[in-house]
This record gives structure tokens, C-alpha cells and sequence, in this order.
């Protein structure tokens, strides 16, 4: 008989477990529009989540905060033939509930209603995705209110914004200090919605009380007039003028806890499957591999946010920032994973695949996203040690890595510098 103990058991197991896919999956495409439902006939209710992606490198040179000055736009608009006021009386009436997000490079409306109104549902969701109404008088309204706001940051929140912009964070859409706003026309705006918001870059899933021929006769009778986008998508726009870069360091200056943050976007030998898996390693990495220092990852699983990680140390020890994080970062470039670790991992995505189908939002969500597509699966469950320490020492490569300083002062600075953190740049006091 084999004993299997160790290494060896944990490897075992995390082959044996299946991948447990989204129940009921049907996936087909009409008018373009790649589209999933999920039946499940248990409550008489429908979600509906639409999500359309766009690449970043569409946001135009000069104007990049155009998405997130749309979002807002659009967020603060009416919806068809709705003012903003009106179509929220229309869901309430029909007590549908509501939410539409926005990140660079996604769109995301999200619709719950009785099934038994679906045709409305569905009707008030195009009218939000293809009709969205907002005039130059709005325009202006929200500009003025995004200066404002972007105005009354304070050093702290404008180097964190500056930061998180650098490095590719999709929740950043306006760059700090709302630079470029002004330069962004309503024209602009219609432009920029027309050539992102396209059929062909979208995904709609339907979760609930309908079935296969109802689904494909809803998003037909209402879907189906939203064409192909009337330009095509234009790649490398930003990257064609862009502006110097910023610099390796961002400081500012302030008292109490010091942090130093370090980020990078996503290198290019990163792919899904790896991406999988990455964060959570990631994650159960900052648990346990450096002791008292105060270290954490924030990598979401999506292979298309930037790596984030971030420490902080309290007054006394603020000497030990610099060196202790740098150091860790170097060991874990270093040493990587285990293969104990790397199936571990697989186990727990494994079993966070077969928990979405008790939470229908996050099932919903995560179909979207494409997280359970049958080949992604297949894909994690052959991920090497070795790919995963490749991905992971390009996002650690001390020449991609850039970094932000909170509560600063000049020997820390000084301390960053001769670690080979520059060039720098000071921001502001907090």
C-alpha cells in the first residue's frame, strides 16, 4: 500500500478535486452580444448583469480621464427616454433594483426584477446601456463638480491617486488633480461612448426564472438594435503622445505611520490561468512569510488589475521600512512558491468555484469575468511551478516596480534613494 504524506497528499487531493463549473450553462450570441444564462427556477426573480470591456490604451492623449468622466456623466444622466429622476421611479415602481459601475477598461449594469417583468427589466437595461441621456448643461455640472472635488484633495489622497494612476489601477479613472477635464468636450464624450460601448466587447448574463428561448427572444427584441460600434476600437492612442513618465519614487511628506507602497501592471508572460492563482498565493504569502513586518498583496483575479503591495510600520520603526521591504520583496523574487503551496492554492480556487453557485451575485459576477469558462479551467488545472514563478518574477523586476511613500520624511527619502529608489519626487505634505 502507498502512504502518501506531505507534498505528496496535498498534490493528490488537489488533482483528485474536479473543477466544478456554473450549473446549467448556456452560452450563445445574438446580434453580436456574447450572452450566458443560468436557469434557475427556484424564486420567481432575474438578474441581469451586462459588462463591457474596452482597453485602456483607447483613453485619447491629453484627455485620459475621458471613462472616468463618462461614468460619471452617464451615472448623473437619464436613460432613454428617462430623465435620471423618472427612471429610478420606473425601476422603484416595479421594485427592480439597480447599480451600474465603472473601472478603465469595464461598464458594468447590473438589474434584479420580478422574472414576471423581465420584458421591462430588460427594456429599462437597454435603455441604460445604448440610450444613456445627458446634455451639454450636464457636461458642465459634472466638471465643475469633479474640479471641486479633485481641489479639495489633500496631499495624501492626491499622491495615492497619482500612484495608483501610474501603475494601471482601473478604480483610478480621472488622474490626479482631474488633469486634462478641461480639455474633454461633450463631442469628446459621445466619440469615446460610441467607439467602447460595442456589442462585440460585451458579455450579458442572465441568472434565473426564464429559459433558453426566452433569453434569446429578450435580448433579440431589445438587444438586437445595438449595431457594431460606429468606429472601430483604436489601439495605442494614450501611449502614441504620452507624457514623460513619472517617477520611479513618489514621496509625502507627513507625521505619524509610514508606508511604503510598491506596484506594477500586469507583465506580459502573465496569463489567466496563472492569474488564477497568483493572488491567492499572494495572499496566503503576506500571512505567513514575513513575520512581524506588516506586509500585504492585493492582486485581484481578473489578469487585469496591477499588483499592489503595501507595508507600514509605526513611528519607532520607521528606519526599518525601507530595507525590510525591499528585502522581502527581493526574498520572495528569490525563493518563489513551493509546490505544496501551488496546490494548495488550486485546492481553495477549486472550492471558491463551488461555493458560487450558493451566492448567485458573485456567480453572476464571476461568469462574467469569464472565471468559470470550462477552458480556463482546464488551463489552471495544468498551471506549472515554473509559470507561476516566471509571472512572478516579472511582476517583482525591480525596473517595472514603482513606488509611493506615505508619511515621509528626508532621512527616509534619503534611505529610499541609496536603496536604488529614484529618481523621486516629493508630492506634498500631509
Amino acid at each position: 500500500m502507498i502512504r502518501w504524506t506531505g507534498p505528496a497528499l496535498v498534490c493528490a487531493l488537489a488533482a483528485a478535486l474536479p473543477v466544478q463549473g456554473a450549473p446549467d450553462r448556456q452560452v450563445f450570441q445574438t446580434a453580436g452580444l456574447n450572452c450566458i444564462l443560468v436557469e434557475s427556477h427556484e424564486r420567481p426573480l432575474i438578474r441581469m448583469e451586462l459588462v463591457c470591456r474596452w482597453d485602456r490604451s483607447e483613453l485619447p492623449a491629453g484627455k485620459e480621464g475621458i471613462g472616468g468622466f463618462l461614468a460619471e456623466t452617464m451615472a448623473a444622466g437619464g436613460a432613454g427616454a428617462y430623465s435620471r429622476a423618472a427612471f429610478h421611479r420606473a425601476l422603484d415602481a416595479q421594485g427592480m433594483t439597480y447599480a451600474f459601475q465603472a473601472r478603465t477598461g469595464a461598464f458594468r449594469w447590473t438589474l434584479v426584477a420580478d422574472s414576471r417583468n423581465q420584458e421591462t427589466a430588460m427594456e429599462l437595461l437597454t435603455d441604460a446601456v445604448v440610450r444613456p441621456a445627458f446634455d451639454g448643461p450636464l457636461v458642465e455640472t459634472e466638471r465643475r463638480e469633479v474640479l471641486r472635488l479633485a481641489a479639495a484633495e489633500s496631499p495624501r489622497q492626491r499622491g495615492i491617486s497619482r500612484f495608483l494612476w501610474s501603475v494601471g489601477d482601473p478604480a483610478t479613472m480621472i488622474p490626479a488633480g482631474a488633469l486634462g477635464l478641461d480639455r474633454i468636450e461633450f463631442k469628446d464624450l459621445l466619440d469615446f461612448r460610441q467607439r467602447v460601448l460595442r456589442p462585440e466587447g460585451a458579455t450579458l448574463v442572465l441568472y434565473g426564472d426564464l429559459n433558453l428561448t426566452q433569453a434569446k427572444q429578450l435580448v433579440l427584441m431589445h438587444l438586437g438594435i445595438w449595431g457594431p460600434a460606429a468606429q472601430a476600437p483604436v489601439k495605442g492612442i494614450a501611449a502614441a503622445a504620452k507624457a514623460a513618465p513619472d517617477p520611479r519614487l513618489m514621496a509625502v511628506f507627513g507625521a505619524g505611520p509610514a508606508e511604503l507602497w510598491a506596484g506594477a501592471p500586469p507583465p506580459e508572460a502573465s496569463g489567466p490561468a496563472v492569474a488564477a492563482l497568483l493572488p491567492i498565493l499572494l495572499a496566503r504569502a503576506s500571512r505567513s512569510r514575513f513575520g512581524s513586518f506588516e506586509l500585504t498583496f492585493q492582486l485581484p483575479p481578473d489578469g487585469r488589475t496591477p499588483l499592489l503591495i503595501k507595508a507600514k510600520v509605526p513611528p519607532a520603526d520607521r528606519d526599518a521600512l525601507v530595507p525590510g521591504f525591499t528585502a522581502a520583496l527581493a526574498d520572495l523574487r528569490r525563493s518563489g512558491f513551493s509546490q505544496r503551496e501551488l496546490a494548495g492554492a488550486l485546492i481553495q480556487w477549486k472550492a471558491e468555484n463551488s461555493a458560487l453557485a450558493l451566492h448567485p451575485e458573485a456567480l453572476v459576477r464571476a461568469l462574467g469575468d469569464g472565471r468559470l469558462d470550462p477552458d480556463l479551467a482546464r488551463a489552471v488545472g495544468q498551471v506549472t511551478l515554473a509559470e507561476i514563478d516566471q509571472v512572478l518574477k516579472a511582476w517583482l523586476d525591480p525596473e517595472r516596480l514603482r513606488f509611493l511613500m506615505l508619511g515621509a520624511d528626508a532621512p527616509m527619502l534619503q534611505k529610499a534613494e541609496t536603496a536604488g529608489l529614484k529618481p523621486s519626487t516629493v508630492l506634498g505634505a500631509e
